[in-house]
């Protein structure tokens, strides 16, 4: 490297030139203005740059849009891959810091992750991998992520069993953590039907290992394929072809996970498995399918549809805990967007009373404890739910969406530093995140007025639902741009035209109890143009 160049770890950049290439020097794409603001991090490496000196440097104290840095910022860590922002550090309330990385630590051949324990996690499984068992245990837990499993079924049971199987993996993996860390299956379940690679899906989740399969059934029998291939060198660490009834499908799947956390030097103490029932699995699928549906598309027509299926499934498969659980959710979503009408108090009691039944029902499921937490934060014990939400991210490390409502609980009872940890443990184990991710992140930063920052985090999301676009209005309010927030409140109230102020009064007051967040948040509403009846 020439002297006027600095490593940045996934690229290169050149202080005479301005130039951003990665280590093949292939020049990046980079707007003039933010190769500026890399270049004054550049010149103080280490050191907290503040938003107004990169203002003054960059923009020569021009009048400029308050989130025109963090814009720079976002592009900057997009082009560096620095996802994890490890390089480019946001120091709250301040500015930013550059973290340059260690030379001896990262070569300039290295992979474009911008994460250094990532790198090194890669470097020590390509190792172990191949001896099955480690020697010696890395400083980091390895990552896996499990991909959707194939379904050879034939024709009148094709998609019967779904993703139950990797589903159910996951879950099993993840209760070895610390020891192993799992990717959330929102990210690893975006690789459905791909065509990409293993060492590049591997490269993008930032895993150590993949795991992928394919499942067969034929009406009573359940016939499972599973290999697991080292994300670095494509090398087949262990394969096993299982032919199993029905009910045996969970213990299956922690068979599975043991196979997987010895290949990988994980030590483990086998566990006795509940059986599944043929309608435990049907009305799993259901609830698969209802969150997969709101996921993809966050509307009030998908809702409507989940409550309506939910309901079935409760009357069809009485002795499952999905239908309950999936019913709780959907109630709590449909009350809290105004997607549904009728008595709230009733409806209030009601997705109580299905969570807790579902917990009874299944007091091990990670996500009855995610649809318990749900239910009491709305009937305003949100404490209770706190603890309920602790239980389910124990049960299950690898769900970001139990992880996400523990960071929206902590958020509503002002222990918003709290929150920011579990958000930012979200996005490790969900990097491909989805809006909710960033939808949290940005709440927790509103409260605690680093609007600049909830904004970027807002925009940094591949895409965001209407609905969410309360917060963003509630940003823009928060940085002074009254018309940006008028324009996304007109958004939002095209598609909600009933919803008030009042109403987000009477549907907060009580669970969002964090000192002066819901006076300062009504107050941003009004302003935006939400009407108050």
């Amino acid at each position: 490297m020439k002297s006027s160049e600095i490593d940045l770890g996934a690229a290169i950049f050149d202080r005479t030139t301005g130039r951003v290439t990665n280590v093949n020097r292939k020049e990046l794409e980079l707007r003039h203005q933010s190769r500026e603001v890399l270049a004054a991090l550049v010149n103080h490496p280490g050191e907290t740059v503040t938003r107004e000196a990169m203002i003054d440097d960059v923009w020569s104290g021009r009048e400029v849009a308050a989130d025109s840095v963090a814009q720079c910022i976002a592009e900057i860590r997009r082009v560096l891959g620095d996802t994890d922002k490890r390089i480019i550090e946001t120091v709250p309330r301040e500015g930013y810091r550059l973290v340059l990385p260690e030379p001896d630590v990262l070569p300039s051949g290295r992979l474009q992750f911008g994460s250094l324990p990532v790198v090194a996690l890669l470097v020590l499984a390509c190792v172990f991998a191949f001896a099955l068992q480690r020697t010696a245990a890395p400083s980091e837990p390895p990552v896996i992520a499990v991909l959707p499993f194939e379904d050879f079924s034939t024709a009148q049971h094709q998609g019967y069993l779904s993703d139950a199987v990797a589903e159910s993996v996951i879950t099993a993996l993840a209760r070895y953590s610390p020891q192993l860390a799992v990717i959330s299956r929102r990210s690893s379940f975006q690789f459905r039907d791909t065509n990409q690679g293993v060492l590049q899906i591997a490269e993008q989740l930032g895993a150590d290992f993949i795991l992928e399969g394919s499942q067969q059934y034929d009406g009573s029998r359940l016939r499972i394929t599973a290999q697991l291939i080292d994300g670095t060198s494509e090398a087949h660490i262990w394969a096993e072809e299982i032919d199993v009834p029905l009910g045996a499908l969970l213990e299956t799947n922690s068979r599975i996970s043991r196979k997987i956390a010895n290949a990988v030097g994980i030590k483990v103490v086998d566990t006795a498995e509940a059986s599944m029932t043929a309608g435990d699995v049907s009305a799993l699928m259901i609830a698969n399918a209802a969150q997969s549906r709101i996921m993809r598309s966050f509307t009030r027509e998908n809702l409507l549809k989940n409550i309506e299926e939910q309901e079935k499934s409760i009357k069809t498969y009485p002795n499952s805990a999905w239908g309950y659980l999936g019913q709780a959710i959907s109630l709590r979503v449909g009350m809290r967007f105004g997607w549904i009408e009728g008595d709230e108090t009733a409806t209030r009691k009601r997705m109580l009373e299905l969570a807790r039944r579902g917990v009874e029902l299944d007091p091990n499921n990670f996500f009855a404890y995610h649809a318990l937490g749900r239910a009491l934060m709305f009937n305003r014990d949100v404490e209770a739910a706190i603890g309920a939400f602790r239980r389910g991210v124990e049960l299950n490390p690898s769900s970001s969406i139990v992880a996400g409502g523990l960071a929206d609980a902590l958020v509503y009872v002002g222990k918003t530093d709290e929150a920011l940890e579990v958000i930012e443990t979200m996005e490790n184990i969900d990097p491909l995140y989805g809006f909710n991710v960033q939808w949290a992140k940005a709440t927790a930063l509103w409260q605690i007025e680093e609007c600049d920052q909830a904004l970027e985090a807002f925009q940094s999301a591949p895409s965001m639902p209407v609905a969410a676009y309360k917060i963003l209005a509630a940003i823009h309010h928060c940085l002074g741009n009254l018309e940006k927030a008028t324009d996304v409140m007109g958004d939002y109230l095209t598609e909600n035209p009933t919803w008030t102020v009042s109403k987000e009064r009477d549907i907060n007051t009580g669970m969002w109890t964090a000192p002066g967040s819901l006076e300062r948040w009504l107050v941003a509403m009004e302003a935006a143009g939400m009407p108050e009846y």
